[in-house]
């Protein structure tokens, strides 16, 4: 096995990495591993994805919460031993989609959410689903997250909290300025097939992704749906969907 390992800086963080690299069996090999630990919050999780997106179809996930909230994370320090002692069954997976979006053709991927919004400014611009227009926005931002992001951003913008498993986009248009003659539709759940247009009116605009920041200028055409790639995290049988909801927001 070669393995790898993406973590914060804190003291316990340090210890645990120090305690895998010292006991675990198999070869420390940051370019090309197998499997990959990560060891802090939700944050480190997606740092690691954004690392090895390039190698998501042969590398599997084990994270290890010592971080706040944690919903990427499915151990914790006290499991070290049994992940090292092997008493994890390795082929115990679960699975969650990225997004994809291209602007004026250029490809990217996000885990939790990608956000299109301008700076000091409303974000102006056109939005089809399927080659229909569907609105005209003038807001703050729109946000779009995949189900695992829907505890996110997602959620503080009173989105719905999806369930794992589920595969689909959410759509939500933040803070719209609606008029009599200029009304949207938001909250919007859009299946795994759809693709969302957006073509901007703002010249100037910023995209936030998965701790990613990219301003963009003189853009015609943006494209985001669910993609074919997935993350595979090696999953804790002692954790579910509703047990984690009540752990960490009820």
């Amino acid at each position: 096995m070669k393995y790898s390992i993406v973590a914060k800086d804190d003291g316990l963080t340090r210890s645990i990495k120090r305690k895998i690299i010292e006991n675990i069996e198999g070869d420390y090999d940051e370019a090309n591993p197998d499997i990959v630990f990560t060891v802090g919050g939700d944050g480190t999780v997606l740092d690691a994805v954004r690392k090895y997106i390039h190698l998501l179809e042969e590398v599997k996930f084990i994270t290890i919460n010592t971080g706040n909230v944690g919903f990427y994370t499915e151990f914790l320090p006290e499991d070290v031993n049994d992940i090292i002692n092997k008493r994890c069954n390795m082929d115990n997976i679960i699975s969650y989609p990225l997004i994809e979006f291209s602007v004026d053709g250029k490809l990217n991927y996000a885990l939790n959410e990608v956000v299109f919004s301008v700076t000091h400014h409303l974000f102006e611009g056109k939005i089809k689903v399927d080659g229909t227009d569907l609105m005209d926005v003038r807001s703050d931002g729109v946000i779009i997250s995949t189900p695992s992001g829907s505890t996110a951003y997602n959620k503080s913008l009173k989105g719905a909290v999806v369930d794992r498993g589920l595969e689909l986009i959410q759509l939500i248009v933040i803070a719209p300025f609606e008029t009599a003659k200029g009304r949207v539709i938001s909250p919007l759940i859009l299946n795994k097939n759809r693709e969302v247009i957006i073509k901007p009116l703002s010249n100037y605009f910023d995209v936030s992704f998965d701790r990613n920041f990219i301003t963009y200028q003189s853009v015609e055409n943006i494209s985001v749906r669910l993609s074919n790639k997935k993350v595979n995290f090696l999953k804790n049988n002692t954790q579910n969907f509703p047990k984690r909801l009540k752990e960490k927001f009820i």
